[in-house]
């Protein structure tokens, strides 16, 4: 019936890098990489794992099964199988209807690497892709599951679906896992993740296929996650390996944890029931998942949703028959137990309110299919087998509530848990085992640290954060109208409540809720690069991407500290300038006060001026490629301690004739000024002109620079001698100073 990979095989995954590079030996890096992955997991490879380019894998996808080679007449009775249950009919070849098949075919057409079980064989499409390292340690740990827990290997789609998929739960659930430990994006995203909605914030698992099937084979690699991470903290590989001999034994079990355990009756169906001239098709099982989707599938209203319906929560076992017919005119059997006679009744209720649609749907079955509720069991049945309905349910029944009971009865209602031998040709390749690696692995270990640290954190988190968007709010209002003269104080000051708000947001979405206690401030800061501004060649030169990397990251720093507390605290004491963003804990700004009388008994007046900053000196020098584009400024520019650039008027005969821009500096060293002044001398004038510096050279005194041009020279003495510098920390001590150089604050 198979030829090639079982249900191991599929994995596409996402990764950090690979050392190997086109043109050289990849064979080392594999090797490291394979021996990271068994320190991690604590398991050995007994046996050596062969690894051979994706191109010598024999098989491929088939659409509606999954990643295997199927004979072609056994992949016609799969489809027609389930299309006769109605739960996916795929549309037929050149109908020109395949738009969602050839999305699937196209997703999942070339993975990035599989492991056949059979053959003890790692395919891996291209060593050197930077998916190369997570591939690879999530195909290891499926070579580890094979030769630790051999009962795994009974885990077949065309026995059990349902079975298939809920163990394949935590089959993939356990190599995600580990092939994560080596993608900080994906790690991340688990740790950031709410576990109290692990299995309800999946909304795009139903819009991406709303089938039954294609959500069968997409549950695994979806629902396995949570329950595997949530095992590992809580006891580490030792407890995904109990897991694992445990998988569950239902789809139920994966989406309502509470009923592992529950007692499932497996059916087998009586054989030689077949109309004359007709012959047996596909036997399986649709689970809660298949019903679900069924019913979706048809138009049932509370089917619709995101979440089980509660009445599938009462199944307890299904099994069903295609009968192939000559004219199409198929026939169909699928019985069905429940928890209670109630519960059945409700379902063929249910059932009742599409069977009239399902003889269109495919135009497999000859007649609409009747349920027929005989106690806690539903016997569906379509007309040329209304009279075997009684047989079929008194079908021979084993109740079994976990998986070791299922391998104990020889899979029932199969008669024997062995497959026929795979005849496939034997592959040679590179073989590898678990060498010591040069260093202990400790990626698994810290990111499970920092996710405990995440989810106990965040159970502290149980107000709602109203008055925080309300102080947020404030503190805008309180910018806006008090930085007419200082752009930098507004800079900082926009990049805290919008941060505010943003993280606000965060704690509502279940899938980023624990982000800000996942990163620190400087990796929060590339996550929100990478993640809002990946397509922007110069992201940290726009003064919008500052604003929202630098004011989340700070925001989601608070956050972690403090909870809503430390949000509170942001809003009320936010950075007086952007220096303070750049490096957290610089509290104190020297803000420039010009003479503006000493100016006017001199003919003059100041007619603008504003504050640049560290962050417009940073974004400037970039501009001009003075300094390299970089995640973080130079060291000068942490120096930055205040400035002012300023345009002077003076009057001549004819009125205000005459005047510039002049832009005085103060630097924590005199080093830092010296180093400023030097970079401003390599700007070009078109960037002078356009930023409206005067293009003249820097004069560094101590740590002062000053940028006068010559129209200002009658007037730089009493510029120096008039200037008034005062120390201020935190905006509380700028508040009472009068928001200097402010006559007052508003």
């Amino acid at each position: 019936m198979l030829r090639g990979a079982a249900s191991l095989v599929l994995a596409a995954c996402w990764a950090a890098t690979v050392s190997a590079k086109p043109g050289e030996d990849w064979q080392p890096a594999v090797a490291q990489t394979i021996s990271a992955t068994c320190a991690i997991r604590g398991l050995d490879l007994r046996t050596p794992l062969k690894v051979l380019p994706m191109d010598a894998f024999q098989g491929g996808y088939t659409p509606g099964i999954g990643s295997v080679t199927w004979e072609a007449d056994h992949a016609r009775i799969w489809r027609e199988g389930w299309c006769a249950l109605g739960v996916y009919c795929p549309p037929k070849p050149g109908s020109g209807g395949g738009g969602a098949a050839d999305e699937r075919e196209s997703r999942f057409g070339r993975p990035a690497g599989l492991y056949d079980r059979e053959r003890n064989v790692l395919f891996v499409r291209d060593h050197t892709s930077p998916d190369a390292v997570a591939t690879i340690a999530h195909e290891t740990v499926h070579a580890l599951q094979a030769q630790h827990f051999p009962a795994l290997g009974a885990v077949h789609l065309w026995r059990n679906r349902d079975l298939a998929a809920a163990a394949n739960a935590a089959i993939e659930g356990d190599a995600h896992i580990v092939g994560w430990a080596f993608d900080p994006k994906r790690r991340t995203m688990l740790c950031s993740m709410d576990p109290r909605y692990a299995t309800t914030s999946h909304a795009a698992w139903w819009r991406w296929q709303p089938d039954g099937l294609t959500a069968l084979e997409a549950f695994p690699h979806v629902f396995g996650t949570e329950p595997a991470l949530s095992e590992m903290l809580t006891h580490g590989p030792a407890g995904m390996d109990r897991l694992l001999r445990e998988p569950p034994l239902a789809t139920l079990a994966v989406l309502r944890p509470e009923l592992s355990g529950t007692e499932i009756d497996f059916l087998r169906l009586p054989e030689g029931l077949a109309p004359p001239g007709c012959t047996a098709g596909l036997r399986n099982t649709a689970g809660v998942v298949g019903i679900w989707g069924l019913l979706r599938q048809h138009g049932d209203a509370d089917a619709s949703g995101e979440t089980l319906p509660a009445l599938l929560a009462s199944w307890r076992g299904d099994r069903f028959l295609h009968v192939s017919c000559p004219d199409d005119d198929d026939e169909l059997v699928w019985v069905s137990r429940w928890e209670t006679p109630e519960a059945a009744s409700a379902f063929a209720a249910r059932y009742r309110g599409i069977a009239e649609a399902l003889p269109a749907y495919g135009g497999v079955l000859g007649s609409a299919p009747e349920p027929i509720v005989a106690g806690r069991t539903v016997v569906v049945v379509t007309a040329g087998l209304r009279d075997s309905a009684a047989t079929f349910a008194e079908s021979e029944t084993r109740v079994l509530s976990k998986f070791s009971g299922w391998i104990a009865a020889d899979c029932f209602p199969d008669t024997s848990c062995e497959d026929a031998p795979d005849d496939a040709e034997e592959p040679t390749g590179n073989e590898f085992l678990c060498d010591a690696p040069h260093e202990t692995p400790d990626q698994l270990r810290n990111w499970l640290d920092q996710t405990r640290h995440a989810r106990a954190a965040a159970e502290q988190l149980n107000e709602e954060p109203t008055s925080v968007l309300e102080d947020a709010g404030k503190l805008a209002a309180f910018c806006a109208v008090n930085s007419a003269r200082n752009a930098d104080f507004l800079t900082a000051c926009r990049a805290v409540y919008t941060g505010i708000r943003y993280v606000e947001q965060l704690q509502r979405d279940a899938n980023y809720r624990l982000l800000p206690y996942c990163l620190a401030e400087r990796d929060v800061r590339q996550w929100v690069r990478s993640t809002y501004h990946a397509d922007e060649a110069d992201a940290f030169a726009a003064e919008a991407s500052f604003v929202n990397i630098h004011g989340v990251a700070r925001a989601a720093a608070a956050l972690a500290e403090r909870g809503f507390d430390g949000l509170r605290d942001l809003a009320h004491s936010p950075p007086l300038s952007t220096a303070a963003l750049l490096r957290p804990g610089t509290g104190d700004v020297a803000m420039v006060g010009l003479p503006h009388s000493a100016l006017r008994g001199r003919g003059c007046e100041v007619a603008a001026n504003t504050v640049r900053g560290a962050a417009a000196i940073w974004r400037l020098f970039m501009d001009d490629a003075v300094v390299p584009t970089a995640d973080s400024p130079p060291d000068f520019v942490h120096d930055w301690h205040g400035d002012r650039l300023f345009h002077i008027r003076c009057r001549n005969d004819d009125g205000f004739g005459h005047g510039g821009w002049a832009w005085i500096s103060r630097w924590r060293t005199h080093e830092a000024a010296a180093t400023f002044a030097a970079h401003y001398r390599k700007l070009t004038p078109a960037t002078l002109a356009e930023s409206e510096l005067p293009d003249v050279a820097p004069q560094v005194e101590g740590s002062t620079v000053w940028i006068v041009p010559a129209s200002l020279a009658h007037v730089e003495s009493t510029l120096k001698r008039g200037v008034d510098v005062r120390e201020v920390v935190g905006l509380r001590a700028w508040v009472d100073s009068g928001c200097f150089p402010q006559e007052a604050c508003n």
